[in-house]
């Protein structure tokens, strides 16, 4: 537009100076083609310059758009492989989950199972102990009715200790043997023994065992060899007389000896050696009854 404007004011020009002369008009025209040229020469830098900065913007405008569409292409990548580990993650919390929920319905069920057990063996354990508990009473009550007995005929030389498995008369071997006699008994001496055997006959599951005592006095008599031969006659003279005198059966008596190695008191004076010189009647519930009883609370 710019350059068809120049080329009207040239025409215009060469109409109004038709008169100037050739020479001038020439100068004139060259002058102006050669504004025109500048102008021309600039106007079309300018437009190169703008044309390559459009095409710059374009290029970088193209680079930017392939940065984006390449890091939007990283993004989906990532957001896919990020998609499938999640699909992953939660196929493995459903199988955890589905196993955590196997494995706690066993555990109760073991636990269910373990209750029962246990309240079984608490229930056995009461029964056993309501056994036993049984038993200590048949021993406190046998006590009780030696206490009673005994007590009627003796005032001293006796004693009565009380377990909870077993019951201990024990009478002195003075009360029991005439002095220096092994065999031949005093007078209180059966009348204790009769008793003695009344109170068992109510107690049939009840064994008996006599054990004779010395003190640590070698024996009086030679034909004695020690004190273990003499707490051991002691203890034979008592069952024989229970068994063949009292009728008690020989299956529920039994005879030990300790001699002088079991003393109660010190032998060092004369009152401590008599109180080891005794027979001890130690009475207790037959272990195979109370085996039997507890057997078949457990079966």
């Amino acid at each position: 537009m710019l350059l068809k404007k120049n080329i009207f004011f040239v025409i215009l020009i060469f109409l109004l100076t038709g008169c100037i002369s050739n020479k001038k008009h020439l100068l004139a025209l060259e002058t102006q083609a050669k504004k025109s040229a500048a102008i021309l020469e600039q106007e079309t830098s300018l437009r190169d310059s703008k044309i390559r900065r459009a095409e710059e913007s374009i290029t970088n405008l193209n680079l930017e758009l392939a940065e984006a569409k390449g890091e939007n292409n990283i993004l989906l990548m990532l957001r896919g492989e990020l998609e499938e580990r999640i699909a992953q993650l939660e196929g493995t919390i459903e199988n955890v989950s589905s196993r955590s929920s196997s494995t706690q319905q066993n555990l109760n069920q073991n636990l269910q199972q373990k209750d029962s057990e246990i309240s079984a063996l608490k229930g056995l354990i009461a029964k056993v102990n309501t056994t036993l508990d049984r038993h200590t009473k048949l021993v406190g009550a046998l006590a009780g009715d030696l206490r009673q007995e005994i007590g009627r005929i003796l005032q001293a030389q006796y004693f009565i200790e009380t377990g909870l498995e077993e019951v201990r008369l024990i009478l002195l071997d003075d009360l029991i043997f005439k002095p220096k006699s092994l065999v031949k008994t005093n007078d209180l001496t059966l009348p204790v023994l009769e008793k003695l055997s009344e109170v068992l006959s109510r107690y049939p599951t009840m064994n008996l065992i006599v054990v004779g005592h010395t003190d640590n006095a070698p024996p009086v008599r030679k034909s004695n060899v020690d004190n273990w031969n003499v707490s051991a006659q002691q203890a034979a003279t008592v069952v024989r007389l229970l068994t063949e005198d009292y009728d008690m059966s020989p299956s529920q008596v039994m005879l030990g000896a300790q001699g002088e190695f079991k003393p109660r008191s010190s032998n060092e004076t004369d009152s401590g050696k008599r109180e080891n010189r005794r027979v001890e009647f130690i009475m207790a519930p037959q272990a195979k009854d109370l085996v039997r009883s507890i057997r078949e609370v457990i079966e």
